[in-house]
């Protein structure tokens, strides 16, 4: 097969996202010279199947672009995998159009906070006294057997109705924060009063930050403490709308009754130091999800299925959230074992796994094991420190 290099440089453009790139993008294009329209014609299907409608000519070659460059480094990131032995798989999505400012755009650039002082999880004492969250100490695997070897809320109900609810998408607005927090809040609130209710992301990404738009990133800790301080409507009375929270202090939270009443969550950190046996506790014990905030590389953008084994989120400097809902274990073609996570995302049902994405556990991957959140409605206090 005969390969040419093209450079081309991606200019401002508008359309099918309202972002606008500032700086030009220069990379290189590898197209197979005996079979070139396979490439226009994967381009051509995107734009069908995800109804991509472009202003003029001059957007859809800068579109053409941004996609052959995402097609270029799924062939790269497949190769690697493959060569590896890993199950990971990486294809064409509905973010395969947009430049890297575009996508960025859609992540959050809050640096999560030290969480010292906040409650934090302790499952060896009955009766608990006040500790700081000592964030320092030195990771510990997971000791115990007595859990299954496999666990997904996804298969959990009350009442006969799923306790983890549909998968959402947060559009454009880097409120990915905020539907984690929402994630965990709505299934706690199932298995507190054993009927499932959607409830307001938008609620939490007006008004869980400190003034700035929610949609410019947010915070894990400021979203729990939110919900506890003023409770949560549910998403009918508060609906998502993916452009409000562009701007500071929308919050309209006394417009709006309570699903979840004002001090009735708790909130606790899960510590760092057996991340992995606690989140494997609290799901399989409590049936609730754990919130998490991890660095984002080049994988993630591009997941189609599979577990997410490498790290590439080294020098990352983007950041997103999301809730585990379970865990597992996968063999790979090279016999090995990798232990993984469950993960619901807020990107729609139409990225990657029907909505979720599998990354490996235990090995704080991206920094994903460093800062957990979990909570409860029910009488689970004495698991906390205060």
């Amino acid at each position: 097969m005969q390969v040419f290099v093209i450079f081309l440089v991606v200019l401002p453009i508008s359309g099918v996202v309202s972002i606008n790139i500032t700086e030009p993008e220069f990379f290189e294009i590898n197209i197979d010279r005996d079979h070139p329209e396979k490439l226009y014609k994967a381009f051509e299907d995107f734009k069908k199947k995800y109804n991509r409608k472009y202003k003029d000519e001059s957007e859809n070659q800068q579109r053409f672009n941004n996609f052959v460059k995402s097609y270029n480094n799924v062939d790269k990131l497949n190769a690697k995998s493959k060569a590896a032995g890993y199950d990971t798989q990486f294809g064409i999505n509905k973010f395969s159009d947009l430049s890297t400012a575009e996508f960025h755009g859609r992540l959050s650039n809050v640096v999560p906070s030290n969480n010292t002082g906040l409650p934090m999880l302790n499952f060896d004492k009955k009766k608990p006294d006040f500790r700081a969250a000592d964030m320092n100490k030195t990771r510990h695997k997971r000791r115990s057997t007595r859990y299954p070897d496999y666990f997904d809320l996804r298969n959990e109900k009350i009442n006969g109705r799923y306790i983890v609810g549909p998968i959402k998408d947060q559009g454009q607005c880097a409120c990915c924060w905020g539907f984690a927090v929402t994630a965990l809040v709505e299934t706690v609130y199932a298995a507190h009063s054993g009927k499932f209710k959607s409830l307001s992301d938008q609620e939490v990404c007006d008004c869980g930050t400190e003034g700035t738009p929610g949609c410019k990133g947010g915070s894990l800790t400021l979203g729990v403490q939110y919900v506890k301080k003023y409770g949560l409507s549910g998403d009918e009375d508060y609906p998502y709308d993916q452009n409000r929270a562009n701007q500071g202090r929308r919050c309209r939270l006394r417009e709006t009754d309570r699903i979840v009443p004002a001090r009735a969550f708790n909130f606790a950190v899960i510590n760092p130091r057996r991340a992995e046996e606690q989140i494997i506790q609290v799901l399989t014990e409590w049936k609730v999800p754990v919130a998490v905030y991890f660095k984002v590389g080049d994988q993630f953008k591009e997941y189609k299925e599979g577990v997410i084994i490498e790290d590439d989120c080294r020098r990352a400097t983007q950041w997103h959230a999301g809730a585990i809902v379970g865990y597992d274990t996968v063999e790979d073609s090279r016999g090995r074992s990798h232990d993984y996570w469950i993960i619901k995302n807020s990107w729609g049902g139409d990225w990657a796994e029907s909505g979720y994405v599998r990354v490996v556990r235990g090995r704080d991957w991206c920094s994903i094991e460093d800062q957990p959140m979990t909570g409860d409605i029910k009488d689970h206090k004495d698991n906390y420190y205060y």
